[in-house]
């Protein structure tokens, strides 16, 4: 199973030709509500439709749009969904392909996201954290006294991924059962017990490893800490204080319409997977949004919104720096990865790979999705690669490209 990892490498761009679909209205990730003044064409104002994709119309658009057709050509997507905005305004957005065939694929379509929702819920957990409620030193035995290492392991270790708790989603036996009933309700209980099954593979806080395993504790604490449930922490912190009315708080997969449809072979037959329980990924992935929400989140996470200026330092200080792979110039925050001063997240679940990227000091954010054919090469990161070589294109000296 792909799981919701961070990918290991950087992966060549692919350039081919590509065909297109026709755009759908959409806004700027300022908002989450339609533009008044959308364009006639169906694009927001300051776009116009070239080729199937609403563009600003300057150079760099028509760079970003010839990188997404020929990539959605090269890996033989079914589906690819993109927004670049450059300080809140649309300089690309659009659909190329079906989400079902014949229908075309738009913008404003729905989905799981992956592990692009982990930056939702460390928010979440430090708003309790600056309201005094939980303290990143404390161990999680406070919580949770019968998992290995509760007395060592802290919270901070979980936001950080020092943690040692390993990965559940590679664990043999959470794939039988997933793959026999695709569509069981998950208990956040059951995730940690499997992922910590064990105990962790390096001393807490020796050693870094991305787990979700982590993100599942995390969830537990805060429900437990704050005797409330977790979607409507993120719902009350993080959703309605921007705005992101298309984003969806829910183990049922129950997103707003329209859906984009996902699908996988990862049973050994292709299959629409759409339909799957996301209660595996609970709130740190297993969350439904569309391209413009995602984009109001990151520009937040950059800007810094939803928390104090204190709270924001911390959550993308460079903590881990030193602490086994991470370096100045590629580290793990809380939740979510900064390199070359990008935010960056390429979440790969099934049915789909996604990338998300935000560039505070430049002001560019970018949100990738896309959906595969059965010709699609299995182990290749389309999101992923777009958003890479999108980086090229909008700050060459911050580029992840090379």
């Amino acid at each position: 199973m792909r799981s919701m990892g961070i990918a290991a490498a950087l992966a060549s761009l692919l350039l081919l030709t590509a065909c297109t679909t026709a755009p759908s209205q959409a806004s700027s990730p300022a908002s989450s509500s339609p533009d008044d003044s959308t364009a006639t064409d169906g694009c927001p104002a300051g776009t116009s439709e070239h080729d199937g994709l609403c563009l600003s119309g300057d150079a760099t658009s028509v760079a970003l749009a010839e990188v997404l057709h020929r990539q959605f050509e090269a890996d033989h997507l079914t589906a690819t969904i993109a927004g670049v905005w450059h300080d809140g305004e649309p300089v690309l957005f659009g659909a190329l392909g079906d989400s079902l065939p014949g229908v075309p694929a738009t913008p404003d379509m729905h989905h799981m996201l992956g592990n692009l929702t982990t930056p939702m819920l460390t928010t979440a957990f430090l708003q309790q954290v600056e309201a005094g409620v939980i303290s990143l030193d404390e161990p999680i035995s406070t919580w949770y006294p019968d998992l290995p290492d509760a007395d060592t392991v802290t919270v901070d270790m979980l936001l950080h991924n020092t943690a040692g708790y390993s990965q559940f989603t590679g664990q043999a036996d959470f794939l039988a059962d997933l793959y026999a009933d695709p569509f069981r309700v998950w208990t956040v209980d059951e995730i940690i017990d499997i992922g910590t099954e064990g105990g962790p593979v390096f001393p807490p806080g020796s050693d870094w490893m991305f787990s979700d395993t982590n993100s599942a504790v995390l969830v537990g604490i805060l429900a437990k800490a704050t005797d409330r449930r977790v979607e409507d922490l993120i719902q009350t912190g993080v959703l309605d204080p921007l705005g992101m009315r298309d984003t969806t708080v829910t183990r049922d997969g129950n997103w707003k319409q329209p859906i984009l449809q996902g699908y996988d072979g990862e049973r050994g037959v292709w299959e629409n997977v759409t339909g799957w329980s996301p209660s595996w990924a609970h709130f740190a992935g297993g969350v439904g949004s569309n391209a413009q929400d995602v984009g109001t989140f990151l520009d937040a996470l950059a800007s810094g919104e939803l928390l104090s200026s204190k709270y924001h330092d911390i959550q993308w200080a460079p903590t881990t720096v030193g602490i086994g792979a991470n370096t100045p110039d590629q580290y793990w925050a809380m939740g979510f990865l900064v390199v070359k001063d990008w935010m960056f997240l390429n979440p790969t679940i099934p049915g789909y790979s996604g990338a998300g990227a935000t560039l505070p000091d430049e002001g560019w954010t970018i949100v990738v999705y896309t959906t595969p054919s059965q010709a699609t090469d299995p182990a290749a990161p389309s999101a992923t690669d777009i958003t890479r070589a999108f980086t090229g294109i909008l700050s060459p000296e911050h580029s992840l490209a090379g």
